[in-house]
């Protein structure tokens, strides 16, 4: 069921679908606010993100891997690379983060950690990791912030923020590891092929 706010900077109407969603950013204004018991709680702007090619958009709908999903927000990361985006989708009633980096996708959703986490700076590309009782190869590591957004999300975030990010594998799954100054959060995925994500 979906929740009814207000803009706390321009008083806009904000709908919130998602019960999970613990982040908001405004269409009108990019105010960011978090979702509390109380309402909106305002935490800061998100800069207006650049456009770039992509099939989907906030409030795109389709099949993804045979179910339905829709978008409901967008993180934009920035590297010294570039950028990549991560879309929040509701995905057959669950939650799911679409990554897009270059035009490949990759689906990943959360898993609770059960285990403690090494440091960031004291893991190394080429290195195994033990994680919630399994044993990761780290192939990737990067140092990101949070470049800006839109909609919904499901994690606190702010503009600007800090989120470095250890990618690896594990028995042919896929495993990240963001690290934010609030909170490490740990995910699985999969590499989704283009013709598995159908927009309406």
């Amino acid at each position: 069921m979906s929740q009814s706010f207000t803009c706390p900077s321009c008083s806009a109407p904000l709908e919130v679908e998602h019960r999970f969603s613990r982040v908001v950013i405004c269409q009108y204004c990019n105010q960011t606010s978090e979702i509390s018991p109380a309402g909106l709680d305002p935490t800061g702007k998100a800069p207006a993100l650049v456009a770039s090619p992509s099939i989907l958009s906030l409030g795109a709908s389709g099949q993804l891997l045979g179910k339905p999903f829709r978008v409901l927000g967008r993180l934009r990361y920035q590297y010294d690379g570039g950028f990549w985006d991560e879309w929040f989708c509701d995905h057959d009633g669950g939650q799911v983060w679409l990554q897009e980096d270059d035009g490949e996708f990759t689906a990943f959703t959360k898993e609770t950690l059960t285990t403690p986490v090494p440091e960031f700076y004291e893991i190394g590309v080429g290195s195994s990791i033990n994680v919630n009782d399994r044993s990761i190869f780290v192939v990737e590591i990067c140092e990101a912030i949070i470049a800006g957004g839109e909609g919904e999300l499901y994690f606190r975030v702010s503009p600007g923020m800090e989120a470095n990010c250890v990618d690896g594998n594990s028995g042919g799954d896929i495993y990240s590891i963001e690290y934010t100054p609030e909170e490490i959060n740990l995910s699985r995925g999969q590499e989704v092929p283009r013709s598995q994500i159908v927009v309406d």
